[in-house]
């Protein structure tokens, strides 16, 4: 008994030390599993779109702890598992603690998508990565061109993949053109052209014609098949038109045509897809009314018709023609293009110029009537207490080329009238095509020519051109330039008070100067109230001489065509048609710093007209180079010290004003026309003169 008693104690005290180191020793175990190596499992995918297999290796197998794995497919979009396989690995598939393998496409039943690939082993899972399945729509293109009457049109298929890339995954893939009318259901497109395997890109041939006669917009696609797929893909689509289209579609006229009261249409270059039988000419007036339909007769690439007037009913309008084309099957298209027929008659300008004597030339210019004016009438009335009285229907004389029509009639009193314009056309109909009120003054019942009239107390014979005086009369005069063999006689006054020189001419008539020839503006000496002559100027004076002098008064030519002068501060300036008068006293130009024509200051040149030189008379250089042009040696100058309020008999010219930036004479010969007009348009001059001596602006 107490054997037993000391064996049940020993049993009790081992258990009790069993369950002690039991339970120490747990919590070290997991704590040593915790800090075990992280596992050596790794799975990698590669795609191979254009075979169309996903391709997975894992690597880091160990046969005596891995028995199997799982690959598993889920469709990335959807989250669908779409493929499942189990691996029970040995020697056979695991190399060296490597196993491979791959998913197809048929695997995934052709169902084009993103796919994630996993591996799973024991209770990991490795992701290997995402297989490219999806079909690249965006990289395609399709273009339908051609045409839009033609029945054959070139279909287009562009890949957009970069080197290597495959638009769709797998092989056998066939490309096809499918096309339908939009206003029908896709599901009627029907294939034109053969399928041909899907490569980057491709052409096609396309017969538009055999997919039905509607007329409009039509769909077209590029569809991606294959005998392993129970359905079909969209690559690309786009949209064509079918309807009918032409090269030209207008109106002529011609001389010949005009003789006929006529305008033709002509449609050329007409094409449809389902044929032409015919084509109508709808002509509709400017309020959108159809007024005739005509039949195009054909010619060899054309459809023509000459419309008459008289089809019109001698309406004149501006009409608006379509065409409708009759196909094969009996139907009609309207074309969208149309051509206009301008039938109005162009009522042109009429102008009233009167002249001497109340003598008035009327003339309609730019006037036109389809089928030719036959003649031009004006009838003239008196508007006298609001009551228009008819002189008389005067008959116009036709230009050669019949653009302007012109008659004079002298009218005898001072008043009101009205001239009306009337055309003739071809069909004899009396058509008004503009009138015009104008007034005629007292004034307006003479003066074209010379005249004798006083200025100032004095008589002088002066030349009017429309009772306009004329304040230039060297073309008139046509007067020749001074030379050995040739004088003229001159009497020039400078009025210094209003800065106008006055050039009079000699009448053999009255044997005095009493033909006013030019008048100009020009700068006199900033110092206007010395009144002394020539004794007083001395380097710095800035005064011009009172006193009566000549055309190079020391007896001998002095011109210069560019004259070198001392400024009284030292410096030398130069100035062209330089004309001596009296000791340092000339006229000439506005002086520059440079010898050239571009270096004038615009300050300076605006000082025309009044006070502003160191005693010299400065002009414009067209008016320098006329002094030195006409007048000759000994002809008198008069410098007096004058008025503002009486300029001369010519008055006071107008000056041209330049803004800053112009550095030219805008009256100078030797700047091109070309440079004067372009700133003359833009506001930089305010007028110039031309090369040929005609004034612009002034």
């Amino acid at each position: 008994m107490k054997r037993t008693y000391i064996r049940s104690l020993l049993v009790f005290v081992f258990a009790s030390l069993f369950l002690t180191f039991s339970f120490v020793s747990t919590p070290a175990k997991a704590a040593a599993a915790a800090t075990e190596a992280p596992s050596t499992h790794k799975a990698v995918l590669t795609t191979n779109r254009a075979a169309g297999t996903a391709n997975y290796t894992v690597t880091g197998l160990d046969l005596t702890s891995d028995t199997a794995l799982t690959i598993n497919a889920v469709n990335s979009s959807t989250k669908k598992t779409a493929f499942t396989k189990n691996v029970t690995l040995d020697e056979t598939n695991c190399k060296e603690g490597t196993f491979t393998g791959s998913i197809t496409l048929a695997d995934l039943k052709y169902a084009f998508a993103n796919y994630t690939v996993t591996v799973t082993i024991g209770t990991k899972t490795l992701t290997a990565g995402t297989a490219d399945f999806t079909i690249h729509t965006a990289k395609a293109g399709l273009s339908i061109t051609g045409n839009t009457g033609a029945a054959v049109r070139t279909a287009a298929f562009v890949s957009k993949e970069a080197t290597g890339g495959v638009l769709v995954p797998g092989t056998g893939n066939q490309i096809s053109i499918q096309i339908w009318n939009k206003n029908r259901a896709e599901s009627t497109a029907v294939t034109v052209g053969k399928a041909m395997g899907l490569n980057a890109n491709q052409n096609w041939s396309v017969d538009v014609s055999k997919s039905g006669n509607y007329y409009g917009k039509w769909g077209a696609k590029a569809v991606v098949t294959n005998s392993n797929w129970k359905t079909q893909y969209t690559l690309a689509s786009t949209e064509y038109n079918v309807v009918p289209s032409c090269t030209s579609f207008v109106t002529k006229k011609t001389k010949a045509l005009e003789k006929k009261k006529a305008f033709a249409i002509q449609l050329s270059g007409l094409t449809n897809v389902f044929g032409v039988n015919g084509v109508t000419f709808q002509v509709f007036n400017s309020d959108g009314r159809q007024v005739a339909t005509l039949s195009g007769k054909k010619k060899t690439a054309s459809y023509y018709k000459e419309v008459t007037m008289k089809t019109l009913k001698y309406n004149l309008d501006l009409f608006t023609i379509k065409a409708v084309v009759i196909d094969s099957n009996n139907k009609t298209y309207t074309l969208a293009q149309t051509t206009k027929a301008d039938q109005r008659m162009k009522k042109g300008t009429l102008t009233v110029t009167k002249k001497k004597n109340a003598t008035c030339i009327y003339k309609l210019s730019g006037a036109y009537v389809p089928g030719n004016i036959k003649k031009v009438e004006f009838d003239i009335y008196r508007i006298k207490n609001g009551k228009k009285k008819k002189l008389g229907t005067y008959k116009a004389k036709a230009s050669s080329n019949k653009k302007t029509y012109t008659v004079t009639v002298k009218n005898e009193a001072k008043g009101t009238y009205e001239v009306r314009a009337f055309a003739t056309s071809a069909w004899k109909s009396r058509l008004l095509l503009k009138k015009k009120k104008f007034k005629l003054k007292k004034s307006d019942l003479g003066k074209n020519g010379w005249y004798y009239e006083k200025y100032k107390g004095k008589k002088y014979k002066f030349y009017y051109i429309n009772n306009e005086k004329q304040t230039d009369l060297t073309k008139i005069l046509k007067l020749k330039k001074s030379s050995s063999s040739h004088q003229n006689k001159f009497y020039i006054e400078v009025n210094r008070a209003a800065c106008v020189v006055t050039i009079y001419m000699y009448n053999d008539e009255t044997n005095k100067y009493d033909i006013p020839v030019k008048t100009c503006s020009v700068c006199v000496g900033s110092d206007i109230w010395t009144v002394a002559g020539t004794g007083g100027l001395h380097e710095k004076s800035a005064y011009t001489p009172i006193g009566t002098y000549s055309v190079c008064t020391n007896g001998q030519s002095v011109k210069y065509t560019m004259k070198p002068m001392h400024e009284p501060d030292g410096s030398t300036v130069y100035a062209r048609w330089a004309t001596h008068i009296v000791g340092n006293v000339y006229f000439h130009s506005i002086a520059v710093g440079t010898q050239s024509h571009y270096a004038l200051p615009a300050v300076t040149y605006n000082k025309l007209g009044r006070p502003a030189s160191a005693g010299c008379i400065r002009m414009a250089v067209a008016d320098a180079k006329w002094i030195y042009d006409y007048t000759s040696t000994g002809n008198t100058i008069k410098i007096v010290k004058g008025s503002t309020k009486k300029p001369g008999p010519l008055g006071k010219a107008k000056t041209i004003k330049v803004k800053g930036g112009i550095n030219y004479d805008p009256t100078d010969p030797g700047v091109p026309d070309s440079r004067k007009k372009k700133d003359y348009k833009a506001k930089r001059i305010s007028g110039y003169l031309t090369k040929k001596g005609k004034k612009i602006g002034y």
